[in-house]
């Protein structure tokens, strides 16, 4: 069987490795970076999220989740209250320091936006959105998919 030399994984790897160290890049100064800024966009969004959910917004697992809430904790962005119900969980909210950050994150995010789709069209743009968020939602099906078959593959083998 020929496999192509060059896939949509590798221009996607390429895109996330960039992207991560633009993050890292533009957010030195504030002792962030790309594994952070995700984060503190998501708890200025949903004020009050747990940590479970945050994970599972992300798709992250709760060891990357709690690292990152740690790191942007001990910057000073942002502070958890344990739940009145429940004190397992703990609700995070963004510092008036972390509320300062966020706009300055919005605007890193759409440049590096604008300039990965510049020369690109509206329509363009609005396609390549949607292939995404189709490609996302295919990979994380086809995980669970697999996850339940114990690791299986859910397709013929392919030496048979």
């Amino acid at each position: 069987m020929k496999h192509q030399p060059i896939t949509v994984l590798r221009y996607i790897s390429l895109l996330q490795r960039n992207t991560q160290r633009y993050f890292d890049l533009a957010l030195e100064r504030d002792n962030i970076g790309g594994g952070q800024q995700f984060f503190l966009l998501c708890i200025f969004e949903q004020d009050g999220v747990s940590l479970l959910d945050l994970a599972r917004f992300g798709g992250f697992d709760k060891g990357t989740v709690t690292r990152a809430v740690q790191k942007l904790g001990g910057e000073g962005y942002v502070y958890a209250t344990p739940d009145e119900q429940d004190k397992r969980v703990h609700h995070l909210h963004l510092t008036d320091k972390g509320r300062a950050l966020v706009e300055r994150v919005y605007t890193v995010r759409d440049y590096w936006t604008a300039s990965l789709t510049s020369g690109l069209g509206e329509a363009e743009r609005e396609r390549l959105l949607a292939a995404l968020r189709a490609m996302s939602e295919h990979s994380c099906n086809t995980l669970k998919e697999i996850a339940g078959r114990k690791g299986e593959l859910p397709h013929a083998d392919p030496a048979g």
